[in-house]
C-alpha cells in the first residue's frame, strides 16, 4: 500500500511543513516523537517515524483531546478518517505450511500481531502466521507480508538507544502479546519512589507490596533483561542489563538486599547515559 506523509493536502487542503515531527501522546501517558505517515485508505491509525525507527500507532491508543489541542491538523485528518468505511478487507489465495490453499477475504488488525481472520464461504477461520507459508505470500501477496514484517517485529529492540528506552521505562510495547509490559514504566516509578523512603521497615514493606502485586512482570522483566544482553553493543549498557535482571528477579523473590544493590548500580549507570 502506498503511503502519503501528511505533507500532502487532504478533505479540508491542510498541511503540515514537510517532515515536521510531532509529539504524540498516548492514553498511557507515554509520548513519542516523529514524522507521522499516513494512508489514505487506512482508517485505523498512522505509522511514525522516530530517531530509534518505525511503529505503526492504531487511533484508540492516542490521547485524541491532546491531539486536538497539540496538533489540530493530524486531529482533523483523524476525523475524517474515523468516520470513514473501512478499508481492510481483500480476496486472496494463502497458502498454508501444509500445502493446503485457503481462499477469502482477509482481515487484518494493528493491534493484532499474531495473525488474521479469513472469511470464506464457509465462514471465518483465524490464522496465525506461523501457520501461513511465508515464502508464497511474499510472492503472492506482498502487501500482506509487509504487514506481516512489521506487525511480527512491532516490538522488537534492536539498538542500545532502544535498550536504555526500556530501562528507563520508556520504551512503548504496543502488541497484545507484549501487553503485561505496557505500563512497567509505571511499575518503575512505584520502585523508585519507595527506595526513596528513608526508614528501612517501611522501604521493605512498600518494596514488598509492589514484589507481590506485580511478580509476573518483574519476572518477565527479569528475563527480557536477559534476552537484551545479546543485543547490547555498549559494555556499559550490558552491564546494566545484567544488573537490572538481577535486581528485578531478587525483588520477585523479595530479597531486598540484593535487589537494592544492582538496581541501584543499574540506575546510577544509567544516570550518566544520554
Amino acid at each position: 500500500m502506498k503511503c502519503f506523509l501528511l505533507t500532502i493536502c487532504f478533505a479540508a487542503n491542510v498541511v503540515l511543513a514537510a517532515d515536521k515531527p510531532v509529539l504524540i501522546k498516548f492514553k498511557d501517558n507515554s509520548e513519542l516523537e516523529g514524522v507521522v505517515t499516513t494512508s489514505p485508505g487506512d482508517t485505523q491509525g498512522f505509522t511514525l517515524k522516530t530517531k530509534h525507527g518505525e511503529s505503526r500507532h492504531t487511533w484508540s491508543q492516542i490521547d485524541v483531546n491532546h491531539l486536538r489541542q497539540s496538533n489540530p491538523e493530524l486531529y482533523k485528518f483523524y476525523v475524517q478518517q474515523s468516520h470513514s468505511a473501512p478499508a481492510n478487507t481483500r480476496t486472496a489465495q494463502i497458502k498454508l505450511r501444509n500445502g493446503a490453499i485457503v481462499e477469502g477475504a482477509i482481515s487484518t488488525s494493528p493491534s493484532d500481531t499474531q495473525g488474521f481472520t479469513l472469511r470464506s464461504q464457509y465462514g471465518s477461520t483465524r490464522y496465525e502466521w506461523n501457520q501461513i507459508d511465508l515464502t508464497h505470500l511474499s510472492q503472492t501477496k506482498p502487501d500482506l507480508y509487509q504487514f506481516y514484517l512489521q506487525q511480527a517485529h512491532i516490538d522488537d529492540i534492536k539498538t542500545d538507544d532502544q535498550i536504555i528506552l526500556f530501562l528507563r521505562g520508556k520504551f512503548a510495547f504496543r502488541s497484545e502479546a507484549n501487553s503485561l509490559l505496557r505500563n512497567y514504566g509505571a511499575v518503575l516509578e512505584q520502585i523508585n519512589a519507595a527506595l526513596r523512603v528513608q526508614k528501612v521497615a517501611q522501604r521493605n514493606q512498600q518494596l514488598n507490596s509492589i514484589a507481590t502485586k506485580n511478580r509476573p512482570l518483574l519476572t518477565l522483566l527479569s528475563q527480557r533483561c536477559d534476552q537484551l544482553t545479546a543485543v547490547a553493543k555498549s559494555k556499559n549498557i550490558l552491564a546494566v542489563l545484567i544488573s537490572y535482571r538481577q535486581a528485578f528477579d531478587s525483588l520477585a523473590r523479595i530479597e531486598f538486599s540484593r535487589f537494592g544493590f544492582n538496581y541501584n548500580y543499574g540506575q546510577e549507570s544509567l544516570a550518566n547515559m544520554r
